[in-house]
């Protein structure tokens, strides 16, 4: 993905798609931690993750388009780790805890 200044990005609107998730450490820590345990404890078992909604106020279906959920997704997909991200993983503590990834996992 090529990166862009965000005030080219605000005066040019011709983005064949303006991705929400951009790496991924935008997404949610637990599953992270999922994905490690997972591939340590159960390596040739196959997954799935969905998305929920847990806000039964809030009708995904009436306000997100399903092209661009569609889209989103593909998109989300095809994003790997870069060098720094995995560098950052490594080298934090999280709750306490140093290493919080295997070295074979973050390779």
């Amino acid at each position: 993905m090529t990166v862009t200044d965000i005030a080219s990005r605000t005066y040019n609107h011709s983005w064949r798609l303006d991705p929400i998730i951009r790496s991924l450490l935008d997404t949610d820590f637990y599953k992270l931690l999922m994905l490690h345990m997972i591939r340590d404890d159960y390596p040739s078992q196959q997954v799935t993750f969905s998305v929920i909604n847990r806000s039964r106020h809030v009708r995904l279906a009436e306000i997100i388009d399903e092209g661009e959920l569609r889209a989103q997704l593909d998109h989300a997909r095809t994003i790997r780790f870069t060098k720094k991200e995995l560098i950052w993983l490594a080298g934090n503590t999280f709750y306490g805890k140093t290493h919080m990834f295997s070295a074979d996992f973050i390779r």
